[in-house]
């Protein structure tokens, strides 16, 4: 039997470590906000159209579907670190050639790669916090992963609205917005070089001493460095090699179906368009530009705290309700707006709010959580794999929701797509109720046990 031994206390090295690694949220999120404010700039260069913006903005998608589907082979054979090195380098030599303003099919290459390099990232930066993390942290290390998308959303806003402003020349001010990323990108590439590799991935690997030398690095005692190396090692030896198994296509399934909600919520329809959606009910300017980026990013702190202390699934509960009834809230704006030619005050107010809480709802849970619990759920044999699938699921809801949404819009009015998301909603809390197990406080070996030992998946860690 495992000990289910949970470190208590650690080093404050732990927090800078996991702050050098989630970096790779940072890019995720300027790549992911990049869209929303430079849209004028890079018609006014490129000249793409309606379409062919939207098709811009999602290839970044595609690309991600490509670095999850490889980042798992990366993470097993390289090794996280070094994993998360070589998206770091992508991140910044092709941001750089971006600023170059290329003819556009190498622009849309420079996307899809760096799509590669956020699906890398997505897949490596959860997975390596998740590992390093003590678990009395584990949850919120997992969550500084989401706040830093949501930062770098903000940040990447925010510059691209002010070059905007400052410099009127598309063709000065795009190289600006992309060289904020590349700035960024060289940060965590070299950063990444003072961080150690995952002990657990150490392991895995027969590298025991070196497991010693990083653990000994984070942890405070050599009681609590050997309680954990036993517990790694004991695991690892029921089942290296072994993962394939019933219990692993069950909580396979519950990654995917989580990954999937994720999107089909509609978080990115509000990160890229929001300006957009904004203009359709006639709020413009700073308030229709950066409502959305800060609001993401301030409500995202409670859940640092509220993802030790509630629990991964009364979040999500909380996530889906409010999401729920903003949506409804915000396809009844639109409703109303489609029958006057002049929207009033009420109204506005009624879209902006219904906005404003609805990233309330996502940012302090479905964000961060569904990452988490993907990045704990797995057996250490197959955490690998099945973080690869989970996280090409997500992108690859991503990228549908992200390529047609403004023409699902267009199609059957603007009201349509809140109400669809509104029952995705629904269907999401119907789902975590049964299928979700809590893994607040609960190493990550004691959820593999209690995985092979059968116990239904609601009562996993009880």
């Amino acid at each position: 039997m495992t000990s289910n031994y949970v470190v208590k206390s650690y080093k404050g090295v732990v927090i800078v470590i996991c702050t050098i690694a989630a970096l790779g949220g940072l890019l995720f999120g300027l790549d992911q906000g990049f869209i929303a404010n430079s849209l004028p700039s890079i018609e006014g260069v490129y000249h793409l159209g309606f379409k062919g913006g939207e098709s811009y903005a999602g290839v970044l998608a595609w690309g991600g579907i490509l670095g999850a589907l490889l980042s798992g082979v990366f993470a097993r054979f390289f090794g996280r670190k070094k994993s998360l090195l070589i998206a770091g380098f992508l991140f910044s030599a092709l941001t750089i050639i971006s600023a170059l303003l290329p003819p556009v099919g190498v622009l849309t290459g420079c996307r899809f790669g760096l799509g590669f390099a956020v699906g890398v990232a997505s897949l490596i930066v959860p997975l390596y916090l998740s590992e390093t993390a003590p678990a009395s942290i584990r949850g919120s290390m997992g969550t500084l992963y989401q706040f830093m998308i949501t930062i770098g959303i903000f940040l990447i806003s925010l510059t691209n609205v002010f070059i905007a402003r400052l410099i009127s020349a598309p063709h000065i001010a795009l190289p600006l917005m992309f060289l904020v990323i590349a700035v960024f990108a060289l940060i965590m590439f070299f950063g990444c070089f003072l961080i150690p590799e995952s002990p657990r991935w150490l392991m895995l690997k027969n590298r025991r001493e070196d497991a010693v030398t990083v653990l000994g690095r984070t942890l405070n005692s050599t009681e609590e460095i050997e309680a954990e190396l036993n517990e790694i090692a004991l695991v690892i030896g029921t089942n290296k090699g072994k993962f394939m198994n019933k219990y692993f296509i069950k909580i396979l399934i519950v990654g995917v179906v989580l990954q999937m909600f994720q999107q089909l919520v509609g978080i990115n329809a509000m990160i890229y368009y929001a300006p957009t959606i904004f203009g359709y009910g006639s709020i413009t300017g700073f308030v229709g530009m950066m409502t959305i980026p800060i609001v993401n990013m301030l409500f995202t702190i409670p859940a640092f705290k509220w993802v030790e202390k509630m629990g991964r699934k009364k979040l999500l509960y909380l996530g889906s309700t409010v999401m729920l009834i903003t949506m409804l809230g915000a396809g009844f704006a639109f409703v109303q707006i489609s029958h006057v030619a002049h929207p009033g005050m009420g109204l506005k107010a009624l879209l902006l709010i219904s906005l404003i809480l609805y990233i309330f709802g996502f940012a302090c849970s479905w964000g961060p959580v569904a990452w988490l619990i993907c990045s704990e759920i797995f057996p250490i044999a197959g955490r690998e794999t099945g973080m690869t699938v989970t996280t090409m699921v997500n992108w690859l809801f991503a990228g549908i929701v992200m390529s047609s949404s403004l023409s699902f819009m267009h199609t059957f009015g603007n009201a349509s797509i809140f109400f669809l998301f509104a029952g995705f909603c629904i269907l999401s809390f119907i789902f975590v109720k049964f299928f979700v197990p809590e893994t607040k406080g609960i190493t990550l070996e004691k959820i593999e046990t209690d995985l092979k030992k059968g116990i239904p998946l609601r009562k996993i860690g009880q």
